[in-house]
């Protein structure tokens, strides 16, 4: 670090240290319009069973004299980062709404995790800032505790707001070094169960939006057969989750679909597609008709029958990598000879 950016971060520590931080930044953005009387920032607590460990490391902060080993909210602040400290996002709880927070400026000398004692964020559309005030407990071992701090939210309109919050910060066991290439049968992939938890959804989470596109989609009664079926989530990250929801309208086959999820507010998703082989056309880019899943190796295989003797249809695989499924190996029996086989042993027509 430059000597440049040591007389940075020591101004802006003396600038946001003190009682007075939240005005000196109100002063900086005066707020759209003033605040009514009686009127507060609804900022509210994660529940604790919706906060799941890090894909690699993280900061987290619950309200003081809350204690996330036992009670249903304690979380107020979350912060994940990569294992190299790289900042992605934070996230607070402002009612029903979850902004996505940027780290932006920091005061005061660095702990482990690049932590600072003084940090600040900001919204994405610049109307929420979230600074924070905090003391570290003398560093043992690998995890750093916040012994006691301030979390101060400003959002344009409102009279700050202030929580006194404990927490740490720490991180998962990095995964090895170049591990070795992942194999096409089951046996041997690389295990990444690890990262890609298998969880059931309440199907009340799951919103309207989505039930229309999956509608759109495939010709179904979607809502019905969540309710009868149920909803299994997949999550890859800290906020985000694959969901797979399932619809049967015809005898041997039940769709799938899946949506990326943003775990902390569903409205935000995306319906996943899958890649076709030339030649052989999908009934739907969105649709997989009959899944099974190996977590460990991260993906997706499924046997699409022609007809009720299964001895004819098409059987393809798909790894999940970043999110977006990668299409590993497709075969095709076409002629329904009455011979029924093993759909793994079709004549293979394409494989990555």
């Amino acid at each position: 670090m430059t000597r440049g950016n040591d007389r940075r971060k020591t101004t802006l520590a003396r600038w946001l240290g003190g009682a007075g931080v939240a005005c000196a930044l109100l002063a900086a953005a005066p707020p759209a319009f003033a605040a009514k009387d009686g009127e507060t920032l609804d900022v509210r607590l994660f529940k604790t069973s919706d906060v799941a460990p890090p894909s690699a490391c993280s900061l987290r902060l619950w309200q003081a004299n809350r204690d996330p080993d036992t009670d249903r909210f304690a979380h107020v602040f979350l912060e994940d980062f990569g294992f190299d400290h790289t900042r992605t996002v934070a996230r607070i709880r402002i009612g029903d709404e979850v902004p996505r927070l940027t780290r932006i400026a920091v005061g005061g000398e660095p702990t482990g995790y690049d932590l600072h004692p003084v940090q600040l964020y900001r919204s994405a559309d610049g109307d929420t800032r979230v600074i924070l005030d905090l003391t570290f407990a003398p560093e043992e071992g690998e995890a750093v505790e916040v012994e006691t701090g301030k979390l101060t939210v400003i959002r344009q309109g409102f009279p700050p707001f202030r929580m006194t919050v404990k927490g740490g910060a720490g991180c998962m066991t990095p995964p090895a070094a170049d591990p070795a290439p992942a194999a096409d049968s089951g046996a041997g992939e690389t295990d990444f169960s690890n990262l890609f938890r298998k969880y059931e959804v309440p199907t009340d989470d799951v919103p309207d939006t989505m039930i229309e596109a999956l509608n759109r989609t495939y010709d179904c009664d979607w809502r019905a057969s969540l309710a009868r079926i149920g909803v299994t989530g997949y999550q890859t990250s800290e906020e985000g989750a694959i969901w797979e929801m399932g619809c049967s309208a015809g005898m041997h086959n039940a769709a799938y679909v899946y949506a990326q999820v943003y775990l902390f507010q569903p409205s935000e998703f995306s319906l996943m597609t899958f890649q076709n082989v030339k030649g052989h056309p999908r009934t739907s880019p969105n649709v997989l008709f009959n899944p099974v899943w190996n977590i460990a190796a991260r993906t997706v295989a499924s046997f699409t029958v022609d007809r009720g003797l299964g001895d004819c249809g098409t059987y393809e695989r798909h790894r999940l990598v970043d999110a977006r499924f990668e299409m590993v190996e497709y075969r095709a029996k076409p002629d329904c000879d009455g011979a029924a086989v093993e759909p793994e042993t079709y004549p293979l027509i394409y494989r990555r």
